[in-house]
C-alpha cells in the first residue's frame, strides 16, 4: 500500500492560500498602524491558552490554520511596525522586504557553497559592497550577513583573536599564551561580555573605559588604562569604537580611538550595529569621521536600513583575515568545481547553514534607493531633535543624555517640575509611567538607567513616523502619568 506522504498542496490550493496570507498581512497593516493598541498586556498563561495542545497526529484545514493566525497570532503580538513603537531599537520593516521574505523562503536557499546558492552568494557580496559605499567604508572590504549584533561582535571578536593572539591558537588553543586585553565604552552593548567569554579570553580582560559628560568613551582614561596594562605584563589587543550606543545612540570620537590604535600596534573594531547607516547621511556624517580607520565593524540592516530580522552584517577591512579565521574544507564538502571566483560564503562566517538575508537587502537597496534610505535615516533623526525641543520646552519633562542620532532619554518631573530635586522620587515616579506604559498599550517603549537614574527611552527608527505621531506620544504620556502618579 503507497503511503501518501507528499507535503505539498495542489497549485490552486497554494495560490489561494498565499493571496489569503497577503490579505492578513494589508489588513494588519492598514489597521494596526495607527488605528489600535499595539501592545496587549496579555500574561504569558493567557497566551499560551490560545496555542497550547497535545502535539497533532493528524493534520487541519490550512484555510482554517490562517484564520486562527489572523486571530491569535496577530493578536497576540506586538504591533512593531506602528509608529507608536519606541521599543529597543526596531527598524520597523519595509514592504519590498516582506515580499523579499516571502521570495526567499519558496527558495529554500542554504548558501553554505555557492554551487548549493549561486544567485544567493553574489547577491549578498553585492549586497555588503553596497553597504561600505553608504557607510564610506572601503568597498573591497570581506564581509557575510548573519543572524544580528550578538553574533556579529562574536565574529568581529573571533577575528580580531586569531589576528592578535600570540601563537597558533586554532590548534594550541589559548592555555599558557598571552593575556589580552580588550576596551570598550562602559555603554558597550553586553554582547562583547559574552564574546569574551565564549572565546575562552574572560570578562576579567574586557576594560570598560568611563565616559564623558556626552556618554563617550573617555579617551584620555582609555589611553592610561592601555599604559598601566602593558606595565603590568598584559598585551592591549583591541579597541572597540561604539557608533551607536545602545543607550542613547552617542557615537564615540572614532578618529581619536583609530590613532591609539594605531599607535598602541592593537587592533580597531567598529561596533556600529545600530547608528553606522547614519554615517552615510549629510545630517550625521561629521560624527562618524575615522570610521575608514576601523580594522572591522558591524552593522544591522534590520535597524536602520528598514529591513525585517533578521539581517545583521560582519565587515573585515582585509578579507583574508575573514577567511583564514572561518575557512575550513572537510572532505563533505568538497567538489563543485573549486575555482577562485566561486567563493563559498560559509569561508566567512561560523555557520554552514545560512538562509538569503542578502535578498531582502538587496531589495531594499533596489527598490528605494540609497537616496531614499538616506532621507529616511535622516528624519528620524529629525524627528529626534524635535521630540528633545518638546522636552526643553515643556515644565513637565528633562533631558536626561544628548540626542545625537535617533534616541531620546528623559523624564517625568512632574507639572511645573514638582519632583525636581528628589532623585528617588523621581526613579520610582518614572518606573510607574513604564508599568503604565504597557498597562495602557497605545504607545511602547522600555526604560534604561542614565547615570545612574530611571530614564524613559524612546527610540525613533521607523520611517513612517511623523510630528504628529511625537506630539501623540507625548499626550499619551501625560495622560498617563496622570493616572499612576497619586
Amino acid at each position: 500500500m503507497e503511503i501518501d506522504s507528499s507535503l505539498d498542496f495542489s497549485p490552486e490550493l497554494l495560490k489561494k492560500l498565499i493571496l489569503r496570507s497577503a490579505e492578513i498581512i494589508e489588513e494588519w497593516y492598514s489597521i494596526g498602524i495607527r488605528n489600535s493598541k499595539i501592545y496587549r498586556n496579555y500574561s504569558p498563561a493567557d497566551i499560551r491558552s490560545l496555542f497550547d495542545e497535545p502535539m497533532p497526529v493528524e493534520g487541519s484545514n490550512p484555510e482554517k490554520l490562517l484564520e486562527k493566525i489572523r486571530k491569535d497570532v496577530f493578536r497576540a503580538s506586538n504591533f512593531n511596525p506602528s509608529p507608536n513603537y519606541y521599543g529597543y531599537i526596531t527598524g520597523g520593516g519595509n514592504h519590498a522586504s516582506i515580499i523579499a521574505e516571502l521570495l526567499k523562503a519558496s527558495l529554500n536557499q542554504n548558501n553554505l557553497k555557492w554551487h548549493s546558492a549561486p544567485a544567493n552568494s553574489e547577491i549578498e557580496k553585492i549586497v555588503v559592497k553596497w553597504i561600505c559605499q553608504f557607510i564610506n567604508y572601503p568597498d573591497d572590504a570581506g564581509g557575510v550577513l548573519v543572524s544580528g549584533g550578538s553574533v556579529a561582535n562574536f565574529l568581529n571578536l573571533a577575528v580580531m583573536r586569531k589576528v592578535m593572539c600570540p601563537g597558533d591558537i586554532a590548534n594550541d588553543g589559548l592555555y599558557g599564551g598571552t593575556r589580552i586585553t580588550v576596551y570598550v565604552s562602559e555603554q558597550g552593548h553586553s554582547s562583547i561580555d559574552k564574546a569574551m567569554d565564549m572565546l575562552g579570553l574572560g570578562k576579567n580582560y574586557l576594560r570598560k573605559v568611563p565616559v564623558d559628560d556626552n556618554l563617550r568613551v573617555n579617551t584620555k582614561i582609555l589611553e592610561e588604562t592601555i599604559r598601566e596594562d602593558r606595565s603590568s605584563g598584559l598585551m592591549p589587543a583591541c579597541i572597540i569604537g561604539i557608533a551607536g550606543t545602545t543607550n542613547n545612540g552617542a557615537v564615540d570620537p572614532l578618529k581619536e580611538l583609530g590613532n591609539i590604535a594605531s599607535k598602541y600596534n592593537m587592533w580597531y573594531m567598529v561596533d556600529g550595529a545600530y547608528g553606522l547607516p547614519a554615517a552615510g547621511t549629510e545630517m550625521a556624517g561629521h560624527l562618524f569621521e575615522g570610521l575608514e580607520m576601523a580594522d572591522s565593524l558591524l552593522i544591522n540592516p534590520h535597524k536602520w536600513f528598514f529591513v525585517p530580522f533578521e539581517a545583521s552584517c560582519v565587515i573585515v577591512k582585509n578579507k583574508k583575515l575573514l577567511r583564514d579565521t572561518f575557512s575550513l574544507m572537510p572532505d563533505y564538502l568538497r567538489g563543485g568545481q573549486e575555482e577562485t571566483e566561486r567563493d563559498d560564503l560559509m569561508n566567512y562566517n561560523l555557520q554552514l547553514t545560512k538562509d538569503f538575508k542578502a535578498l531582502k537587502v538587496w531589495m531594499t537597496f533596489k527598490t528605494y534607493g540609497a537616496g531614499k534610505l538616506k532621507k529616511a535615516i535622516e528624519n528620524d533623526c529629525g524627528l529626534a531633535q524635535y521630540a528633545k525641543l518638546l522636552i526643553e520646552k515643556a515644565d513637565d519633562f528633562e533631558l536626561m543624555a544628548p540626542v545625537p542620532l535617533s534616541i531620546v532619554c528623559f523624564r517625568y518631573t512632574g507639572k511645573n517640575g514638582r519632583y525636581t530635586g528628589d532623585e528617588q522620587k523621581l526613579d520610582n515616579i518614572n518606573e510607574k509611567i513604564l508599568d503604565g506604559i504597557e498597562k495602557d498599550g497605545r504607545i511602547f517603549f522600555a526604560g534604561t538607567k542614565i547615570k545612574g537614574r530611571t530614564s524613559l527611552r524612546i527610540n525613533l527608527t521607523n520611517h513612517r513616523r511623523t510630528k504628529a505621531d511625537i506630539d501623540f506620544l507625548f499626550k499619551v504620556l501625560r495622560q498617563i502619568a496622570g493616572k499612576t502618579i497619586k
